[in-house]
């Protein structure tokens, strides 16, 4: 009795959600749904607009995101507050759902219904259900709350041993990233993963296994590979390889992690070369889709942090602040026809669900977010 109440309860709570307009899609409805068979979606994790310019200008390249064909902004909001962390801006990009800061992919008003795995589908977890492979890649540790938000369902992401342990019976085809305490050869083997844990190791995979990245982090941090460490170009390329072997396509989350990592702590050199190695790492997932013609490439962040800000009188950056920015970042999309709009605004939890559109599912594949595939 006690369940169908809260039931009841909640289904009144979402209707009026719903009717505050806070489901609306905002995607474009002058495009081909189901277009495309592959994507790949791709977080600068702490990346706001200026850093993007940031980079541009101080380490002197061109960055390839910032050339896509469409470019627009998001909000970072997390349920009913315009703020966000990694767990809840992972959980708008990876389920539709606006969760509490911390939580990975639980409804906000019925945390405790893991227990039943009454959870809002991930995007992979939707393609995967469809024969498709599915792939997280991430420079955090694989419990980070990125990875973790796209990968697993758990009530915060400070719960590392219920994030591994859920991440190793989720059924994806591949998790790479820094090594997490609970992740260990024995127990990845058990569950029918292969443990990995340099290049080497990761380059000699081959296209049906299912593996378990667990690189040196420290070199993932600095962008070094002094102990055989993949960067995040090298592990989206080889990750692009295996999940492509998949006749029905896959879906690709990468993360470049540590972006926000350093602009937490200010170091604008930091963070700056972590924004050029993700731009690499976008210019191997768009040159797989230029070539391949059937894949969507999406880059954007789940928030900026550090309040980079371009002084006026000096004509500088400068951080402001360590913390989470409150203000829009970039989504730059690699395609004009796939219902996103140069110049608009669409909102965080809006993104998964255009991409599950443009990859052709509906309301009725996609049901346990309360985003509005129309």
């Amino acid at each position: 009795m006690l369940n169908k109440i809260i039931a009841a309860v909640m289904s009144l709570i979402l209707g009026a959600y719903g009717l505050l307009g806070l489901t609306d899609g905002t995607g474009s409805k002058d495009y081909e749904s189901g277009k495309y068979k592959n994507v790949i979606l791709m977080i600068g994790d702490g990346m706001s607009f200026e850093h993007v310019d940031a980079t541009e200008k101080y380490r002197e390249v061109d960055l390839v995101m910032n050339n896509m064909p469409v470019q627009l902004k998001s909000d970072i909001d997390s349920f009913l507050i315009p703020a966000t962390d990694s767990a809840a801006g992972g959980t708008a990009l990876s389920t539709g759902m606006r969760v509490w800061i911390n939580s990975l992919a639980v409804y906000p008003f019925d945390p405790f219904s893991i227990n039943d795995m009454n959870v809002p589908i991930s995007l992979g977890e939707l393609v995967k259900a469809d024969g498709k492979a599915t792939g997280v890649v991430t420079t955090d540790k694989t419990s980070g709350a990125t990875p973790s938000a796209f990968s697993t369902h758990v009530l915060s992401r400070d719960l590392e041993e219920d994030i591994s342990a859920d991440q190793l019976v989720n059924g994806f085809d591949l998790i790479w990233g820094g090594k997490s305490d609970s992740i260990n050869k024995e127990n990845t083997a058990a569950n029918g993963w292969t443990y990995i844990d340099d290049r080497d190791e990761m380059n000699a995979l081959t296209a049906g296994s299912r593996s378990f990245g667990q690189f040196n982090y420290s070199d993932l941090y600095n962008c070094t590979n002094k102990n055989n460490t993949p960067s995040i170009s090298e592990m989206t390329a080889k990750a692009i390889d295996l999940l492509s072997a998949n006749e029905k396509g896959f879906f690709l989350m990468v993360e470049g992690a540590c972006i926000d990592k350093f602009s937490h702590d200010n170091i604008m050199d930091g963070a700056l070369m972590c924004t050029e190695e993700f731009d690499k790492a976008v210019a191997a997932a768009l040159d797989f889709a230029e070539k391949d013609g059937e894949t969507l490439v999406v880059v954007t962040a789940d928030h900026g942090t550090g309040g980079l800000t371009l002084d006026s009188k000096t004509g500088e950056y400068k951080f402001t602040h360590g913390t989470h920015n409150i203000w829009d970042v970039p989504v730059y999309v690699s395609a004009t026809d796939a219902g996103f709009e140069s110049g608009k605004e669409i909102a965080n939890r809006d993104i998964p669900t255009q991409l599950a559109r443009a990859m052709g599912y509906g309301k009725d594949q996609f049901p346990a977010t309360i985003a509005s595939l129309k």
